[in-house]
């Protein structure tokens, strides 16, 4: 089998680009004419990325110690056609410099190596760009043709691009008077969708013929009248729409005669049309008159008949007519089911299959469910080993119309179980992991659904890349079908590599090595490290989704840190053990946690100062336990930028000291998240924490270091790290209770720039003694942020709209992701 691929010389097209073309995968059989064969489709990749002959010899290797494959591809780019200049011809309407900007061919230009090559791709996009462009300055019948001149001598290309404008579009409209020009407006597509054939035009006059019969003018007649011209040198076309509006037709009335059986409130539920006062629509007429027979329907009259009759009378103003309504209904007779019969079922009980139908005996006869239950039958059939079978409904009424009976033929076919069950393409996972995903096995009787569910099972393993499942046998109706899973593996092996800069670290560095799929066994090892300004942090963990193999998550870790946080007069050194398990529920949307750490922790002074006897005690190694149970709930549509939902948590930390109780305690913290679309650009996100420490046993006295702190980029924007509150030195004060609270409006400005406005308010109170105040104190702000694959840059500023003597009016905040 294809162990592993080996790309050369790619750049600078990524790796995966090449793999993406590719119609063979790791895990699948080498056949080498099939191996071969991908060279033409890597070829062409690099020739549609403007590399006029690329070479690309493929070979393979035979692993010694396996037996499988690794393929290498090597990659001869050769020459490329170098964009020297890009030329704009026959544009008056808008200027080259604006048409430049517009185009991606020209911006290569700007740009050194590889970049400016000729992409074929781009001068495409390039055409597209233009004509949008000018469609959008009123130029409908604009063509823009590109050309690729070469120079033979240097191998340099020159871009043409032919602009032929045709006439500058005026849209004019007359004789409206009940809808505005604006609102008419964008029903012509004139400038939309370019008006080549005068098709654009005639769609408009559709477009607007449909906008007023939905506003009520049914007899509104439109006409279009173009106009040639010059303007300034500029041939320019005028189209005027010359609208003849009518009559607007209102309901003065609407009565609903005819029904015995079902109250007339309920029937007026499921009407759209006004009853008065309201605007009258013909279509909207029919589709009420529809779902009433779809009501009756429901309640058992399947021979119910409705008939509309109206009356149109002048208002006497000469601009409106009024239109009464009856809507008459006939219900004719009332059928209950009176019994429900199978034939040919043996596959599941009669109990069994009364129970996925809706129609049950005694209900009322509904002959739009009888195609439902049908379906619903097939399926627990099918689901019980018979998936060749096939189902039919008849139903026959009594002579007066008022019982029905339902009979349910079914031809259940041959019975299938699991046959043997195969999985390839798991050169490192073992089989076992594949088998405990499945959720069905040898001699299970044949399930659609038990299938369905552990492909997705199997996805979901970290180590896979992909999963495709066939089926042995299932087509030609055979007893027993084979399984074939076949896999690919991501390659497990990784290392990880970052730098950057915020506010609340300033310049760090981290870095991550692990293995994926450490043997074979689907568990996640890594290790990681990160260095800052305000200290490092290193840790090793092993992640096993499966832990004893039910849907439980485990993470043991092995860390150590030492922190010195921005205004803070002490610094935290800790290492420990920590061991989490996670198992989410419903749908993924709740996971509940179940964390216990054991950790010495060393809190330091980074100041010279005398201490207190209170504090001597704080200032030493302390060995502590926490068990910390929780959860998270999440409805957010994304993670890395929500715009709709909600997401929210809270946790519990029992803590506990082990050789002095200033660590016996309970850390309660909150934190909820909601995220509302006010409008397609715009998002309201408002955000609410809380958190409080309560001391138990002998312990009043909860240490520094265990303290909340408030203020900076993840809190309350405007003040500088930890310095919601001071104390008369300058230094950041902590407390037992945090409240923290924010809002904020996110406006997508296009070209992935959004633009903010934030509030923040937040407390620190029960301090222990360092202040007394402890009232809220809140910012004002705003915010740019630059979207990027894996989240927003952010730059933020907060004014405080309550400084003290001697605080700064606000402060700079610069982030990686969202705040919140």
């Amino acid at each position: 089998r294809i162990k592993d691929f080996r790309i050369r010389n790619a750049f600078p097209l990524f790796q995966r680009e090449v793999l993406n073309v590719l119609n063979i995968d790791t895990g699948d059989a080498y056949r080498k004419q099939q191996v071969d064969a991908q060279a033409g489709r890597v070829k062409n990749l690099f020739q549609r990325q403007g590399f006029s002959r690329p070479k690309v010899r493929i070979s393979a290797e035979q692993e010694p110690a396996d037996g499988h494959y690794t393929v290498n591809i090597d990659i001869d780019k050769g020459a490329y056609q170098k964009i020297r200049q890009v030329r704009f011809q026959g544009n008056t309407g808008i200027s080259t410099s604006r048409l430049k900007l517009a185009a991606r061919t020209w911006r290569a230009t700007l740009l050194f190596g590889t970049a400016r090559r000729l992409v074929q791709k781009d001068m495409n996009d390039d055409i597209k760009a233009l004509t949008s462009l000018y469609r959008n300055r009123g130029f409908a019948d604009i063509r823009v043709e590109a050309e690729a001149i070469p120079d033979e001598a240097t191998g340099d290309v020159d871009v043409n691009f032919t602009i032929i404008e045709g006439p500058h579009y005026t849209i004019a409209f007359q004789g409206n008077s009940a809808l505005s020009d604006r609102s008419l407006k964008k029903e012509v597509v004139l400038l939309k969708d370019g008006n080549r054939n005068n098709f654009a035009l005639r769609k408009s006059i559709r477009n607007l013929k449909k906008k007023y019969t939905g506003e009520g003018f049914p007899d509104a007649v439109i006409r279009e009248r173009v106009t040639d011209g010059k303007t300034a040198g500029t041939l320019s076309r005028r189209v005027d729409f010359i609208i003849e509006e009518g009559y607007q037709y209102r309901v003065s009335d609407l009565k609903v005669t005819g029904n015995r059986t079902v109250p007339e409130p309920a029937i007026r539920e499921n009407i759209l049309t006004p009853d008065s006062k309201g605007i009258f629509q013909k279509s909207v007429l029919d589709e009420d008159a529809a779902a009433v027979r779809a009501l009756y329907r429901t309640k058992g009259f399947s021979q119910v008949k409705t008939e509309t009759r109206i009356r149109k009378t002048d208002s006497g103003d000469g601009k409106t007519r009024h239109v009464e309504i009856d809507l008459v209904i006939t219900e004719g007779s009332r059928a209950r089911v009176e019994t429900v019969l199978f034939s040919g079922l043996s596959a599941v009980s009669r109990e069994t299959a009364l129970a996925v139908l809706t129609q049950q005996p005694n209900s009322f006869f509904n002959p739009a469910l009888v195609e439902t239950d049908t379906g619903a039958l097939h399926q627990a059939v099918s689901e019980a080993g018979f998936p060749h079978v096939k189902v039919t409904a008849e139903e026959s009424f009594t002579p007066d119309g008022t019982g029905v009976k339902i009979r349910y033929i079914i031809d259940q076919g041959r019975p299938v179980r699991v046959g043997q069950i195969f999985f390839t393409g798991n050169l490192r996972t073992r089989d076992a992991i594949l088998a405990d995903e499945m959720e069905i096995s040898t001699g299970d009787p044949f399930s659609l659904s038990a299938l369905v569910n552990s492909r997705q099972n199997i996805l979901g393993i970290n180590a896979l890349d992909s999963a495709r499942l066939r089926t042995v046998g299932l087509k030609t109706e055979e007893e027993e079908v084979d399984l074939i899973l076949q896999v690919s593996e991501k390659k497990p092996y990784f290392i990880e590599a970052g730098t950057g800069y915020d506010t609340e670290r300033h310049l760090y560095l981290n870095a991550g090595i692990g293995d994926r799929n450490f043997t074979g066994r689907n568990l996640d090892l890594k290790a990681g490290a990160e260095v800052s300004e305000i200290g490092y942090k290193a840790d090793l963990s092993l992640t096993e989704p499966r832990f004893f193999s039910t849907r439980i998550l485990s993470n043991t870790r092995a860390f150590t840190e030492e922190r010195e946080e921005f205004n803070k007069d002490f610094g935290i050194r800790t290492y420990g053990l920590s061991q989490d398990f996670l198992r989410s529920f419903l749908d993924k949307t709740v996971v509940a946690n179940l964390g216990f750490v054991y950790e010495f922790r060393d809190q330091y002074l980074t100041e010279f100062r005398e201490l207190t006897d209170d504090e001597k005690e704080q200032f030493r190694t302390r060995h502590i336990g926490v068990i910390s149970p929780g959860f998270i709930y999440r409805t957010t549509d994304s993670f890395v930028r929500p715009r709709k939902g909600i997401w929210a948590s809270a946790n519990i930390d029992l803590s506990k000291g082990i050789d002095t109780d200033l660590d016996d305690f309970v850390k309660l913290r909150m934190d909820a998240r909601y995220y509302f679309p006010l409008s397609d650009p715009l998002t309201l996100a408002v955000r609410g924490r809380y958190g409080y420490i309560q001391p138990y046993g002998n312990n009043t006295q909860v240490p520094e270091d265990q303290l909340f702190f408030l203020g900076g980029t993840t809190t309350v924007r405007g003040f500088d790290e930890n310095m919601l509150r001071f104390d008369d030195e300058g230094k950041s004060v902590g407390g037992r209770e945090m409240i923290l609270g924010s809002v904020e409006a996110r406006y997508d400005l296009g070209r992935n720039l959004e633009a903010s406005l934030f509030y923040d308010i937040g407390s620190i109170a029960q301090s222990q003694g360092r202040t007394q105040s402890e009232s809220f104190r809140d910012s004002v702000g705003i915010g740019l942020r630059y979207q990027t694959p894996v989240g927003p840059i952010g730059f933020l500023y907060g004014w405080k709209l309550d400084p003290e003597p001697g605080e700064s009016k606000g402060n700079f905040h610069f982030s990686m992701g969202y705040t919140f």
